[in-house]
């Protein structure tokens, strides 16, 4: 896997402050957290899904359905502090009967990584001192936080030999406020020129769009064109309280598995466009295409935020998964017999399709 730059790795985010919560769990015993060791050495892998989406969009009302609902034993990550000076996240172990706090310290309260982030560290020695009382982590991000930096950081090379593995980006959209929040001139934004908010980014990264307090709006189909022409790859489920089934949600396997469903192609601020090309017809060509993609991520214009595709020669089957400037090409993928020629699809700003596909073809 080839990883983000210094720059990025500087501004990632925290993950969640001076916002309330209404989960509420019992906790039977408190105890300081102490790291005994750099490097997990259990084979177990736990996944993680990051749940982001703007202020009062119901990412914690979510949180507390799956916990209640879930027959999983789930580590919340979230801040309990508000503007406390003691700088550390509180993680609550939910297990239906039963919940145990301990303490996770990660310095300064921001995830900040070299190699391998001393905040993925802290989550894995977690686990690791659990015994086994944890199967699944949920990462609630703050309402203004960019989740792809930490996607990015928690989407590690197998070399590292982590004991978790990112499932998914699960953005929850506040189905009144929305539109509004994309249309912010005066909120978060990103970059120069067309207009950019948090909320695009959400969007743009994510795996599955949750459209909450659908009973507030009339024309949910307005709402959801709208989040179309941003990503046409993820599912949208209209949801009230955040109550939805868990398997719609959890264990998608989105950062490993290829299995996209392209509702259209877009163009606008932020948009989904799918790149159609031959098999390949000489192995060779895996090599070109990456040589394509390194050049589309590291060195054009380009402003690309998410990065899928599916790549065959014979019986040669590659999967592509990326974020922002982080790819990864897996081999051993499958091929459904539906798909008949090779596919890329890329998430990013103002993005041409008929620019791009020449691109490729002059590498391929």
């Amino acid at each position: 896997m080839l990883n983000m730059d210094q720059q990025e790795i500087e501004e990632i985010p925290i993950l969640v402050a001076n916002e309330t919560t209404d989960i509420k769990t019992e906790t039977l015993s408190k105890e300081k957290f102490k790291p005994f060791s750099s490097t997990p050495n259990t084979t177990k892998k736990i996944p993680i899904s990051i749940i982001t989406g703007y202020l009062g969009s119901g990412k914690s009302t979510l949180l507390q359905q799956i916990a209640k609902n879930s027959n999983k034993k789930v580590a919340i990550i979230l801040n309990e502090f508000g503007d406390s000076a003691i700088i550390e996240k509180s993680v609550t172990i939910q297990d239906q009967s039963e919940s145990v706090t301990e303490w996770l310290d990660i310095g300064n309260g921001c995830l900040c990584c070299t190699v391998k982030d001393t905040g993925v560290s802290a989550i894995e020695n977690l686990i690791e001192n659990s015994k086994d009382k944890i199967d699944y982590i949920l990462l609630e991000t703050t309402g203004i936080a960019d989740p792809a930096p930490i996607a990015q950081m928690f989407w590690l090379d197998k070399g590292l030999a982590s004991n978790i593995y990112i499932d998914s980006v699960i953005t929850v959209v506040d189905s009144k406020n929305i539109i509004k929040s994309l249309n912010d001139k005066d909120g978060h934004w990103h970059g120069e020129g067309e207009l950019i908010t948090t909320a695009h980014l959400q969007l743009a990264l994510a795996d599955v769009v949750l459209l909450n307090k659908i009973d507030q709006i009339e024309n949910q189909d307005e709402v959801s064109k709208k989040i179309r022409e941003i990503n046409s790859t993820c599912p949208i489920y209209p949801t009230k309280f955040g109550d939805i089934s868990i398997d719609k949600i959890l264990d998608l396997h989105s950062f490993d598995v290829y299995n996209i469903d392209i509702a259209g192609t877009f163009h606008g601020a932020i948009s989904t466009i799918c790149l159609n090309f031959p098999f390949f017809n000489d192995v060779s060509q895996f090599e070109k295409f990456e040589k394509f993609l390194q050049y589309l991520l590291w060195e054009s214009d380009e402003e690309i935020h998410r990065t899928k595709g599916l790549l065959v020669y014979n019986d040669d089957v590659r999967v592509v998964q990326g974020v922002r400037d982080t790819y990864e090409i897996i081999e051993n993928g499958k091929l459904l017999d539906s798909v008949t020629e090779n596919k890329l699809v890329l998430i990013g700003k103002q993005l041409d399709d008929e620019k791009l596909i020449n691109l490729l073809n002059s590498y391929i």
